[in-house]
């Protein structure tokens, strides 16, 4: 493998990532609503004989400040949300230094109120498969970002939500420029920001993951992971079975992103905006890095490794991707008409299926297996920091149980809450984004 020889050149710029983001709203209570509101939605749609989505929401399309929207949502729902896509827009332009998007003007939104109008109306308007419930499309007929609302879980719609705006503005700004594993790990990055805009930093599965590609010594080295073409990253990814690769991306846009360290964080936008202004994106990397030779990005690769194996995970994050896992794997037991009596049954059904969730890698959630150890408590006991208070003593350890239903929710899969849990009480909360009586439970994280 041969590379281009870097001109280093050292330039200083703060870098904005981290501290514009705290400043963020990021857009999950406008999905709350969407789950609310679409229970108005009647079946007029459907009355509409065989028009197509994109014909009945010709004559409704408006305009936020970011982008041109089509939508089939209830009004109050897409005010709401074209006021979440402002704000996300917004702040992601701030966080990524403002790169001067190379496409000008308005953006396309697409909001739907079903999944099958999403898949159909991508394929016959821009020639784009849809893979996913929140999306950017980029294709020859058009580009933009798509949203479903249709049956899924707040949390993943939010977070999808935030990485397809991410993953817009970046094909917008660098074209596709940008090392396709490092944008990977950005777009996970903006999406694991929680509703206040603070870090949500990375959840115990995701470090264990990390750490152990480290210590089998399995992850790509720091020269092959950014000099990756699109296709080699496409195929290592389609080959990887543990999601490693992803999770090492995520670990090296944090080690990137860092302040005050070797890795300064201000070079790491400076990096950014090389790119958007066409500078090959090995070059950029390796002139802003100094990475002059092989002994140079050797001893990056040691340094990005070091941090891998001392980072911590965030407790608060731990227990949302817990939760996340146990709600889509009751929502898989009462597909299968199996719902438990109790969590300790829970969680024998679980390991009995050695069931994984989410089933597909989303952009802010690492992926969780029944049989990975911890998996079914609310705590991580190793990772506290150095220096930390010790936890109160409790009579009883902290974990999970099934709350109590209360009158009218007795059709619905159990809540799972967390128990003698310092300062939180996050519990899976129930409901359904259409009024037909066979359409699945969505679950939320609330109190």
């Amino acid at each position: 493998m041969t590379y281009n020889r870097p001109v280093f050149f050292v330039k200083t710029r703060q870098f904005a990532l981290p501290c514009a983001l705290l400043e963020a709203v990021a857009p999950q209570k406008y999905f709350l609503i969407l789950g609310v509101t679409l229970g108005i939605a009647t079946n007029a749609f459907a009355q509409v004989a065989k028009e197509s989505w994109w014909d009945r929401t010709s004559k409704t399309m408006f305009v936020a400040n970011s982008h041109r929207i089509r939508s089939d949502l209830p009004a109050k729902t897409n005010s709401s949300t074209a006021e979440g896509i402002d704000r996300l827009w917004v702040t992601i332009d701030a966080g990524l230094g403002q790169l001067r998007p190379r496409s000008r003007g308005l953006q396309q939104a697409l909001l739907f109120t079903s999944q099958e109008d999403l898949s159909e109306t991508l394929r016959s308007q821009f020639a784009v498969d849809a893979p996913s419930e929140a999306f950017a499309f980029f294709s020859p007929l058009g580009q933009g970002i798509a949203v479903c609302t249709e049956d899924i879980p707040a949390p993943f719609a939010a977070r999808g939500l935030t990485a397809a705006i991410g993953a817009e503005y970046l094909r917008l700004s660098c074209g596709a420029d940008l090392a396709p594993a490092l944008q990977v790990g950005i777009l996970d990055f903006l999406a694991r920001r929680d509703s206040k805009g603070a870090g949500g930093g990375i959840g115990e599965a995701g470090i264990a993951v990390v750490r152990k590609s480290v210590t089998d010594t399995k992850s790509i080295s720091m020269l092959d992971f950014i000099s990756m073409t699109a296709e080699e990253w496409k195929k290592a990814v389609e080959q990887d079975s543990t999601g490693s690769l992803r999770e090492q991306s995520s670990s090296v846009v944090r080690f990137l992103t860092q302040s005050n360290t070797a890795a300064n964080a201000s070079f790491f936008l400076q990096y950014l905006r090389l790119v958007s202004e066409g500078t090959p994106n090995f070059a950029a990397f390796s002139s802003v890095y100094g990475l002059r030779d092989e002994r140079g990005w050797e001893d990056f690769d040691k340094q990005w490794k070091a941090f891998a194996l001392k980072e911590k995970s965030s407790a608060n994050e731990t227990l949302r991707e817990r939760l996340a896992f146990l709600a889509e794997g009751l929502r898989q037991l009462d597909k299968e008409g199996a719902l438990p009596v109790d969590f300790a049954a829970l969680e024998v059904a679980l390991k009995d299926r050695n069931f994984v969730s989410p089933s597909q890698w989303r952009p802010g959630f690492s992926r969780i297996q029944a049989i990975e150890p911890n998996t079914f408590t609310p705590t991580q006991p190793y990772e506290n920091a150095a220096g930390a208070k010790p936890q109160p003593t409790r009579s009883k350890p902290p974990r999970f149980e099934f709350d109590t239903p209360k009158k009218g929710e007795e059709k619905q899969p159990p809540s799972v809450l967390t128990v003698d849990l310092l300062n939180e009480r996050s519990k899976i909360i129930w409901f359904k984004t259409r009024p037909e009586p066979e359409a699945p439970w969505v679950w939320d994280i609330g109190r």
